[in-house]
């Protein structure tokens, strides 16, 4: 009977009478199948002696080919890298990105304004009036043109 290798977090049963033992994923534990890289493997490969998550990560060095959609409707192609698990996280994968960061940073502001309409009682005031509401709008207007026209100097 075959020897199974013991993997990373996994435990091995011993084989019953009438077959062969099997190899169990801890229960606190995820398993995460997914192709990671873009090249297909000519064979495959057995990689030994890898102990840990990081030496998995180092010997495989998978990355991905992905296309983010633009609020234009158009597409860019941006390439993830994974050292580690962390890397998976969505601050990790938007740190890799410039458009995501962008985003994130959009994101941000928006977040800041909605809590500024929803807090502000002057604020909410100015806007729940059609007449100051258009006021404030021209004057933000206004001081939008001022600094695009500070920029171009």
């Amino acid at each position: 009977m075959p020897q199974a290798k013991p993997g990373i977090a996994t435990t091995i049963l011993a084989p019953d009478p009438v077959g062969e033992g099997f190899v169990e994923i801890s229960p606190n534990k995820t398993l995460f199948i997914q192709k990671l890289t873009t090249e297909d493997p000519v064979k495959p490969e057995i990689a030994e002696d890898l102990q840990t998550v990081e030496q998995v990560f180092d010997y495989f060095k998978p990355n991905c080919d992905v296309e983010l959609d633009k609020e234009d409707g158009s597409t860019m192609k941006e390439n993830f890298k994974f050292a580690g698990l962390g890397d998976f996280d969505v601050k990790n994968l938007t740190n890799q990105s410039a458009y995501l960061k962008n985003l994130n940073l959009e994101n941000d502001a928006y977040l800041k304004i909605i809590k500024q309409l929803k807090s502000n009682k002057s604020l909410k005031n100015v806007i729940e009036n059609p007449e100051t509401k258009n006021a404030f709008i021209n004057a933000l207007k206004a001081l939008a043109a001022e600094l695009e026209e500070t920029d171009k100097r």
